[in-house]
């Protein structure tokens, strides 16, 4: 069995199931793209970055910083966007605020993913993380989901799907390694996906493009 670098077994299956659960209620809100969804985010991933560095997965840990920063962007990228509708009149109502996904941001997007994952890979591997290839490949789809998130593209849930998917192989990996307060985590996963699908489906039929 893995030995924790600093929680103990108690403290990281606190920390896990506190990060899981503040997570379902965020995937809740951001089906229905609630401005609150930022707000219970932040601690999420706050309570992630700790149980991760705990555990050797670098990027990960690493990507809830990024999380927590990009929730920050979030909230000021959904004001924006709600003020630039107000100002033009248009009824918001039941209406859920999209944006046009630009070529530019597609290229830039696989640029991250082409680069940037042989290179996570490469750092990962020299600093011992346990799940190296899995690590990068969810870090980087991550870091483009959220970005298309805060920029409202519906096309960030179909990057989460195959996300989540890795992040599934990847916990389950860490639990066989004996980090067994990963479990919370393959559950949370399960219901990226679920509320994936979902957040699809339901910006498909009430979003409302702005821009």
């Amino acid at each position: 069995m893995n030995e924790h670098l600093f929680l103990t077994d108690l403290g990281a299956q606190i920390l896990s199931y506190t990060s899981t659960v503040l997570f379902l209620i965020y995937l809740v809100l951001q089906v229905i793209k609630h401005r609150a969804m930022w707000n219970v985010y932040i601690p999420s991933c706050f309570a992630a970055i700790i149980t991760f560095l705990d555990s050797n997965t670098w990027a990960f840990a690493a990507l809830n910083v990024y999380y927590v920063v990009m929730g920050a962007v979030g909230i000021m990228n959904y004001r924006s966007i709600a003020n630039s509708a107000e100002s033009k009149g248009e009824d918001l109502s039941g209406k859920i605020l999209l944006n046009k996904l630009p070529m530019r941001d597609v290229l830039i997007a696989a640029a991250i993913t082409v680069l940037g994952i042989p290179a996570l890979y490469f750092i990962l591997s020299m600093c011992n993380d346990h799940t190296p290839l899995l690590d990068a490949v969810v870090t980087a789809l991550s870091i483009i989901g959220t970005w298309w998130l805060t920029k409202s593209y519906i096309q960030q849930w179909w990057l989460w799907i195959i996300a989540d998917i890795f992040a599934i192989w990847m916990n389950i990996i860490l639990v066989d390694l004996g980090y067994t307060d990963k479990k919370p985590f393959i559950v949370m996963f399960v219901f990226c996906i679920i509320s994936s699908i979902i957040g699809l489906i339901t910006w498909s039929k009430k979003g409302k493009y702005i821009g």
